[in-house]
Formats: C-alpha cells, structure tokens, sequence
C-alpha cells in the first residue's frame, strides 16, 4: 500500500508526548504502537492514541510496534511524498524511490497495557474555552510541589505560593483533577480539546480530529484548593484598595530594570512606587542601578504614595494578561501587613503578594 509522508509525520508529532526516549526503564516506552486503527505512544504518564486515517494509514488492520526514533527519522529523510509500506510478519518495509528501509518490529506485550488506559463512553463536553484556561493559568518554571492546574466545577487555578490564578468557566461541571505543567503544555499543543473523561487515576481528552491524549493526574486532594479559595475570598472586596491601569510601558520598564534587580530571599525583585505623577521603577544591587518614570495613561484618583517591591517575572507573566489592577492591603494571620495586586478579565483572576524587602 502506498502512505503520503507529510500525513504520517503530522500524526507521528501529535502522538510524540507520550514517547520516552533515553533511559526509560519501560519496556517500549521509545515505540509507536499501530494498534486496532490508531498510533499509540506510552510512557506510563502519558498515552496518546491518534486515528490510523490520520496517518493516511487507510487500513485498520496494521499491527505492530517500532522504535519511535528510528522510525521518525527515516520517514522525514525521506525525499518525496508517497511511501510503499510493506508489512512482513517481523518488520515494515518502507520504499521511498530508491531509498528502502527496514525496520524489525518490537516484541513486547502493548495490547494489555493499552487497555488499562482505554477511555469509557461516558464523555463530558468541555467549554470552548477551555484551552484558553489552559493557557491563561500556566506558570512556567513554578518549581514547587503545587505546580501545575487543578480543575473543579466551572474553576479552574494554578499557584506557586506567592501568585494565584483563577478562570471561570460557565455553565459546566467539569470533574476534579489536577494536571503537571508538562502534561498541560503538551495538551496545548492539540489545539481545541472536544471532551473529557476521568477515569481512576487517568484523565482522557479527545480532540476535534478525534485524538485522545491521556495523561495521569497528580493527587487532587494534596492541591491547596481551600487556602487558595479563602485568600481569594479575602481579596474579594476591592473597594478599599486602589483601583487603576498599568500603562503597558512600566511592564517594559520592569524587563529593563532586571538586570540590576534587587536580591532578595533567592528572588529577584524590582521597586515600584506609586503615586499621582505616574510609576517610578527602580532597582538596584553593587554593581550599578536603575530608575525609569512612567506616566499614568489614564486619570487615576488622588492617593497617598506607594511603594511596592514585585517580581519581575510574575509582572511579565500579568503583563500578557490584564493591566487592570486593585493594590489591596490585607492583614495576616501574623498580624502584619501585606500588600496584593489583583489583576482581573472577563474570564480570570490573577492575585500575585508582593515582596517585603529591607532597604
């Protein structure tokens, strides 16, 4: 029979994430399985299960498993177009105009491991914008055990301790789990997601072209879900806080003020002060400083000066978000006194605590 290339290889990439090349310790985890219509990858974390006509693979009765980097590599050398694809009881035969390659298939049993991560029937549509909620609440390199998304009802959040966001579904009632940041960027890279399905510790999503991408979920009960949900409560009332829009240059004058930002706590920090004449940002360490006045854009109402210290890459991280903001101090349980930026859209709330440096 005769594959078209760019068919295949654009299947290949999409069942890429649950492939583990190196030193994986699972039998075939390195393989792309042809099994019962679909390619499979698996990699005990990952399982991604794409439809065989996808890969101009017309017929459903290929069978087999081979090393998914070998492989890869010798269908996109390939110069042109239409493959020949012959199957032999121990290997593929591939043909490409002169060019011919072999490859022996993988002995090792795929079709029971594949069935302990088949979906049910019982689907749950997702919201049209579920990917954007995806995206909106990802935080890269959040290094702490929080790290990652929890999804529950119309919510979903993401959190490293000292930022929190929130998106707003409506009307669904999604089941609760909680995704690695790793699982979520390769689900990002799917595009629109149709459905979902919770089933033990594994959560299912289909795409539009019917791709199913599996992934297992960390422990949702060891998500921060309540003391995220009482701070915030806390910062929900925004009356007695400052209420404004960042002019998008002072996100800019953030990024040029990094390098000489402030250490402090094994976090970078750069000063803000506020006041009615506009956003001074500062920093400074030994080796030199820097300051940069930015002018409010819109009219702000009359308020004492303030000053706050940020970190630059959770600025960055808003700056592609929302500008509009309420400054809040709020009373800890210490007692003490601290300052918060609520960041709100339409969809979302983003709630990042502001440093407390010496000077």
């Amino acid at each position: 029979m005769v594959v078209q290339k760019k068919a295949l290889m654009e299947s290949l990439k999409m069942a890429m994430p649950g492939i583990e090349l190196g030193n994986s310790t699972l039998s075939g985890a390195d393989a792309f399985i042809f099994h019962s219509g679909r390619i499979y990858s698996y990699n005990d974390f990952i399982s991604v299960a794409v439809p065989i006509e996808q890969a101009g693979l017309v017929e459903e009765s290929i069978e087999g498993a081979v090393h998914a980097d070998e492989f890869f590599k010798v269908i996109s050398k390939f110069p042109s177009d239409e493959i020949e694809f012959e199957v032999t009881e121990k290997s593929w035969v591939l043909k490409n105009g002169k060019v011919k390659a072999e490859l022996t298939l993988m002995d090792f049993e795929y079709q029971t491991r594949l069935e302990g991560v088949e979906p049910a029937e019982d689907w749950v549509d997702l919201p049209e914008d579920f990917t954007d909620g995806l995206g909106t609440c990802l935080m890269l390199n959040n290094k702490t055990p929080m790290a990652g998304i929890a999804v529950k009802g119309v919510n979903m959040y993401s959190t490293d301790g000292w930022q929190i966001n929130k998106y707003d579904f409506k009307d669904v009632d999604l089941p609760e789990f909680w995704l690695s940041d790793k699982a979520v960027t390769e689900l990002l890279k799917l595009g629109k997601l149709n459905s979902v399905q919770l089933n033990g510790n594994w959560v299912h999503f289909k795409s539009v072209n019917e791709t199913v991408f599996s992934v297992k979920t960390l422990q949702f009960n060891k998500f921060p879900l309540d003391a995220i949900g009482k701070v915030l409560a806390i910062s929900d009332n925004k009356d007695d806080g400052l209420h404004g829009k960042f002019p998008l240059e002072m996100f800019k004058a953030i990024e040029r003020a990094v390098p000489f930002s402030i250490d402090t706590v094994g976090k970078p920090a750069i000063r803000l002060t506020l006041s009615n004449d506009g956003v001074l940002v500062e920093s400074e360490r030994a080796t030199g400083n820097y300051a940069e006045k930015v002018d409010w854009v819109d009219t702000m109402p009359d308020f004492e000066e303030i000053t706050v210290y940020v970190e630059p890459t959770k600025m960055s991280f808003i700056a592609k978000r929302s500008t509009e903001f309420y400054l809040l101090k709020q009373v800890l349980k210490s007692g003490k006194e601290a300052m918060r930026l609520l960041f709100v859209t339409p969809t979302s709330t983003h709630l990042i605590s502001t440093m407390d440096v010496k000077k």
